[in-house]
């Protein structure tokens, strides 16, 4: 049976497994539904159309599964999907989508620092890191493992692709590419994350062709299109690469270049 703080106010209508810990001053809405070993701390609010799956820890003060902040939200049914093993520390917000029956996704053993936000209608991956004060905003996506370091945001409908990472107080309003590390606002593609890349296992030759590839991109001078062409036809067609390439062609609004004479590589 779940173990409920008597000062907490759960709603006729949640659902709530065994396991679930809900603290003091926690408020559960009617439409929630929290998985097994889910930890609620204290005084954390989570309402509206959100499923939690297991082993999620909310924090005091966080807000997760409220409405969009949307000027064009209209009320209905909207929804927020989170997977297993995600901390949301303290004042994090998370809102569901923003037009009826759309969602915002979350994914597995992801960590919200103080004060991070998750828009609605964002599409998030597994293992990421927000940082303190950093947001995406609505219907960003991104990819997994990417680090948001404190303060930095990224505009509405733009992609993080994997194992990227933002500098502190970075902004970006283009897509950000794989692997890569961004720094200051609409600023410099720094180098390769190649601590990131190594502590997800990847292989110190694979590391040294994304290396050359940085170069080519981002550092020669070329247009998107004949920097992709001088990729495909010089470097392995490493799966990396081709993830790297693939992320390009899917890009809406572009990917940022950032070219800058220095580089951290």
């Amino acid at each position: 049976m779940a173990k409920i703080h008597p000062t907490a106010i759960v709603a006729p209508g949640a659902v709530i497994a065994d396991s679930v810990e809900i603290g003091a001053l926690c408020y559960v809405g009617p439409h929630v539904k929290i998985g097994e070993g889910c930890k609620l701390l204290a005084q954390c609010n989570v309402d509206g159309h959100a499923t939690l799956g297991e082993n999620n820890t909310v924090f005091p003060f966080a807000a997760v599964g409220q409405d969009a902040q949307d000027l064009s939200f209209a009320g209905g049914e909207t929804y927020l999907e989170i997977g297993n093993g995600n901390t949301f520390r303290e004042g994090v917000t998370v809102h569901c989508g923003t037009k009826p029956g759309t969602k915002t996704t979350i994914g597995n053993n992801c960590y919200f620092m103080n004060h991070a936000h998750v828009a609605h209608n964002c599409v998030l991956g597994d293992n990421i890191i927000m940082v303190n004060g950093s947001g995406v905003a609505g219907y960003t996506q991104v990819g997994d493992r990417v680090v948001l370091s404190a303060y930095s945001g990224i505009h509405q409908f733009c992609r993080v692709g994997r194992l990227a990472m933002l500098s502190a107080c970075s902004v970006f309003s283009q897509d950000i590419a794989p692997f890569v590390i961004a720094e200051g606002r609409m600023g410099k593609i720094r180098g390769i994350n190649v601590i990131g890349c190594k502590r997800a296992g990847m292989s110190d030759e694979t590391i040294r062709v994304l290396r050359g590839l940085f170069k080519i991109f981002f550092r020669s001078g070329m247009n998107a299109a004949n920097a992709v062409a001088k990729i495909k036809a010089e470097l392995p067609q490493l799966p990396e690469v081709m993830e790297f390439l693939a992320f390009l062609e899917a890009s809406p609004r572009g990917v940022h270049q950032g070219r800058t004479p220095d580089s951290r590589e």
